[in-house]
């Protein structure tokens, strides 16, 4: 039976969650803190290393789901999301990959309803433009079809013009210039040419005498 002591237990990065664990001064585990905390470990510990194996991975199951569950009651996120965060957080890749399977099994974590939550966002409260939510989307690693699917349910591309007029009758302000407001529109994620239309049929309801025109043709 092989015995060690815990020389160190150090985070990986200032801030993280990962932990370095070290045996006689050497590298011997990568985990969370969790998995640290749970098993009850500290430096010091004169340890066999087969038992501190079982017991740091039996405390890491019980870490990982709770991580796991803590970070989608959070808020909800891709599976690529939940992905990263858990390694970024020290849990070995095949944990994690086992634990997402099944939170993806059981539906906790899904793709196809954490796309369509984006895209319902996109044309609500953000109300920002389909190439934008197409990149919120892709950054999180949602999948092409997946993300096409639920941008044409609440964003299609053929409506892309009739709301970037809606928000720029919104955002326009006293004595507002056509390319200031289609900045801003881009900044919303709006191609170019879409936000200088939208700009430009936003600023002619703005009668002569600078007022806006209660009623515009729509």
């Amino acid at each position: 039976m092989s015995v060690g002591v815990i020389t160190s237990i150090t985070a990986v990065r200032i801030g993280g969650r990962a932990r370095i664990i070290e045996i006689d001064g050497h590298a011997w585990r990568t985990t969370s803190a969790a998995t640290v905390r749970l098993a009850g470990i500290k430096e010091g510990d004169v340890v066999s290393l087969e038992t501190l194996q079982e017991q740091l991975d039996e405390a890491e199951r019980q870490a990982l789901r709770d991580r796991a569950l803590a970070v989608l009651g959070y808020r909800e996120r891709s599976v690529s999301e939940l992905r990263s965060k858990l390694l970024e957080d020290g849990y070995p890749s095949e944990s994690v990959a086992s634990t997402v399977s099944a939170f993806e099994r059981s539906g906790l974590v899904d793709d196809e309803r954490f796309a369509e939550s984006v895209a319902r966002s996109a044309a609500g409260l953000r109300a920002i433009g389909r190439r934008r939510a197409e990149r919120d989307l892709a950054s999180r690693g949602v999948s092409d079809e997946i993300a096409a699917a639920a941008l044409d349910m609440y964003i299609p591309a053929e409506g892309e013009h009739a709301r970037a007029v809606a928000l720029a009758r919104r955002l326009r302000k006293p004595d507002e210039r056509v390319d200031r407001l289609a900045a801003r529109l881009v900044r919303k994620g709006y191609a170019p040419f879409v936000a200088f239309e939208a700009a430009r049929e936003a600023l002619s309801d703005v009668q002569d005498d600078g007022t806006l025109d209660e009623y515009p043709d729509i």
